[in-house]
């Protein structure tokens, strides 16, 4: 144990100096301290003090990157006050541009609707013939005289029935080989009455025949419709097998009559599950019930 300690004046020796009584003394355990134990006490003093200063400036630069941490924060939060105001008006114009987007998707696909009710109410007076071969024009028949040809020798057309065509042409294409299905023939008649009469002439007739070949006619659509039309072939085939009667109505609607009441379908696949599911109910109906075991 060391400890500084001021040595109290003697009373015999009233006259030491005041020099003498202020000089401090190192004590240990084992009595007064010697020159060499009291330098290392004061260079481990001198470091101590060293270590403080150092620890001073390391408090010091601490504080000073503390404070430039804290600027750009504040930095950082004023730009990002800024980015999220800029964010959000971007995000307002995104969903005005999809809002937008949704607008012209539905007014285009209203446009498109109206072009293909044009393009087939424009067709409403035609009517469309396969199987005619080629070549048959050349003889003398061309145009509405071969249409009006064909319509009375392979349908129950009257000779005195007056059957008005404004126009009977093939359709546009270069002319296939002689084993390729000919070109059909597109003729538009002058009254819509006319064209409803012929088919359904054709539709009782079932099958035609001109000079030994198979024809076939058929209301006059585009493309698109006739592709809608047809996704219901299934649907009509089971119609035909349950003996249902059944109507294709304009532009491609099913309308079905199963007992006394009728039932519309827009959706080919509703109208297979609901044909299945009557299908399934006259089954049930006719199936015996079991009889119970006494």
């Amino acid at each position: 144990k060391q400890q500084f300690c001021r040595e109290p004046p003697s009373p015999i020796q009233p006259s030491t100096s005041k020099m003498a009584s202020d000089t401090p003394c190192f004590e240990t355990t084992s009595g007064p301290a010697t020159s060499a134990e009291i330098l290392n006490l004061m260079n481990l003093m001198q470091g101590m003090a060293a270590d403080v200063a150092s620890i001073k400036m390391d408090v010091a630069d601490i504080r000073g990157n503390l404070e430039t941490l804290g600027q750009r924060v504040s930095s950082v939060e004023t730009k990002t006050g800024r980015l999220g105001g800029r964010m959000d008006d971007h995000e307002a114009r995104l969903a005005k541009v999809e809002d937008d987007l949704a607008h012209q998707t539905r007014f285009a696909g209203e446009l498109w609707d109206r072009v293909q009710d044009l393009e087939n109410r424009s067709r409403r007076n035609n009517i469309r013939l396969i199987g005619i071969p080629e070549g048959v024009e050349s003889s003398g028949l061309s145009g509405p005289t071969l249409l009006l040809t064909v319509l009375r020798e392979s349908l129950s057309l009257g000779e005195t029935e007056s059957i008005e065509v404004e126009r009977a042409h093939r359709t546009l294409g270069p002319r296939p080989p002689p084993e390729q299905r000919p070109r059909p023939i597109i003729a538009r008649l002058l009254r819509f009455q006319d064209r409803e009469r012929i088919l359904r002439l054709a539709r009782e007739a079932g099958e035609l025949y001109w000079r030994g070949g198979k024809i076939m006619i058929f209301p006059d659509m585009s493309r698109e419709l006739a592709a809608q039309r047809k996704l219901f072939t299934p649907a009509r085939r089971h119609c035909m097998e349950l003996g249902i009667r059944y109507a294709l109505q304009y532009p491609a609607v099913l309308r079905v009559t199963v007992n006394g009441r009728q039932l519309k379908f827009e959706d080919p696949e509703e109208a297979v599950r609901e044909l299945n599911r009557i299908t399934d109910q006259n089954r049930g109906e006719e199936d015996p019930q079991p009889q119970r075991k006494t």
